[in-house]
């Protein structure tokens, strides 16, 4: 017991000096952190594992239909007034009829059994049953390459952001220092007093907007945390968005494995089944039945347990064959026949249909990366030039070249300028990922 103690003790002090992490610790996560956590832990997700689990229950219930059925009963009567029965008995040469009295108790107790040797109706439904399971694994899968999609673009709108909170920045810090020479200027009668005005309003318009990046920034990670399921108290970050480098994924066709065509595949097979269910209908169907079942009647409630002559026990038992045809059922299969036709016809028009439309879109996605990355190509030549541009004007200006007006348009043209660049990266990320996603190579990213 001491030694027990001593190492609870011990184990006990290892936790408590073991570090903790510090309260407003920011944690930074990479892309696929937030895939696997989304995916691990989003409530949505939950509902889905727990909707396919259903399905595979599903499957055994239904199987259960084609075993033994045993049903026990028990039936206890009290006759007031005891039924009277007539039998006839001229024929034995006595009376006319012979009057028979029913005992005021009675009690039967017993099982019945019934079990399907052939019900062709009952074996397509465990064939549909299987394929409403898989359908509900590919709802799954799409649910899951949704929701990764659905991060990817919250995790690159939040890249940007960042990015552009570091230029802004860039832009205050230039501008704060082209803010102290010009009020040197102005002290020595060399400027204009307009002209730092010109430029306390620039500094006050990119603080400005420095604030409202910032909002938009949390506002993204709010929502990344809640899609992951994240604390709203727990700081994260993004890793910082490598702008010159682009990311190229092989366009190599429409993938026939996407789980919006799979689903629609099993559409369509079990819009098949239940037209085969129906036509079924018209087969005949065999049962095996098989009772066992003890009776007593007595004449007095207290002389139940007592054997006599007023309350003999009595049992019987055996077994059967059901046969069922039918017949005629007032045109009932033929109307559900030729609905259950449309359904099938219905289920191959949206497959051809969602097939198109999503070829459709991976060509359109093909063309908007294409020229995602023309544009990306030439804002980055323009941020370039951009540089240059302010640089040059921005030494005049110090020399007393130029003036504050040209170095101001000078500035907001850079501005531009990187804003662009960073859409144009934006933009050529977000058609990659929608050709990843359509060409079936979305598990890459957790890779």
């Amino acid at each position: 017991m001491k030694r027990k103690k001593y190492i609870m003790t011990f184990l006990l002090g290892l936790v408590i000096t073991m570090p903790q992490p510090m309260k407003g610790q920011v944690t930074e996560l990479t892309l696929r952190d937030c895939l696997i956590r989304a995916i691990e832990c989003n409530l949505s997700m939950t509902i889905q594992r727990n909707e396919v689990e259903s399905a595979k229950q599903g499957i055994a219930e239904n199987r259960a239909k084609l075993l033994p059925q045993i049903n026990g009963f028990a039936n206890y009567g009290h006759n007031f007034e005891p039924v009277v029965s007539a039998t006839d008995q001229s024929f034995a040469g006595g009376a006319d009829y012979w009057i028979t009295h029913t005992l005021p108790y009675s009690f039967s107790t017993g099982a019945q059994l019934s079990m399907p040797l052939y019900n062709q109706t009952l074996l397509t439904s465990q064939q549909l049953v299987k394929l409403v399971a898989d359908a509900s694994e590919l709802k799954w899968q799409k649910a899951r390459e949704d929701l990764m999609m659905n991060v990817c673009k919250l995790y690159y709108l939040a890249q940007v952001t960042t990015e552009q909170l570091r230029l802004i920045n860039d832009n205050i810090a230039q501008l704060t220092g082209l803010r102290e020479h010009t009020k040197a200027y102005q002290e020595n009668d060399m400027v204009l007093e307009v002209d730092l005005q010109r430029v306390d309003l620039n500094l006050q318009n990119l603080r400005t907007a420095y604030n409202n990046a910032q909002l938009t920034l949390q506002q993204q990670y709010n929502t990344l945390k809640y899609v992951m399921n994240i604390p709203a108290g727990e700081e994260i970050c993004v890793t910082t968005s490598d702008v010159e480098t682009l990311a190229q994924t092989d366009a190599t066709g429409l993938s026939e494995n996407l789980p919006e065509l799979q689903l629609l595949h099993k559409s369509h097979e079990m819009a098949e089944k239940q037209l085969k269910m129906v036509k079924h209908g018209y087969l005949p169907s065999l049962s095996l039945t098989g009772f066992v079942q003890w009776s007593a009647w007595s004449k007095e409630f207290d002389r139940w347990f007592h054997q006599g002559p007023e309350n003999d026990l009595w049992n019987a038992y055996g077994f059967g064959l059901s046969l069922r045809v039918p017949i005629f059922d007032g045109f009932d299969k033929r109307h559900k026949t030729k609905k259950a036709k449309l359904a099938v016809n219905n289920a191959w028009v949206k497959l051809e249909d969602s097939r198109a439309a999503l070829d459709n879109q991976y060509r359109n996605a093909v063309m908007e990366r294409d020229n995602a990355l023309r544009t990306y190509h030439q804002q980055k030549e323009s941020y370039r030039l951009a540089e240059k541009v302010y640089q040059v004007t921005s030494d005049q200006y110090l020399e007393g070249v130029t003036t504050m007006t040209a170095v101001m348009q000078d500035q907001i043209s850079i501005n531009q300028a990187r804003s662009a660049y960073v859409n144009a990266h934006l933009n050529y990320q977000l058609a990659n990922l929608t050709i990843i996603k359509l060409t079936g190579q979305i598990e890459k990213l957790l890779q």
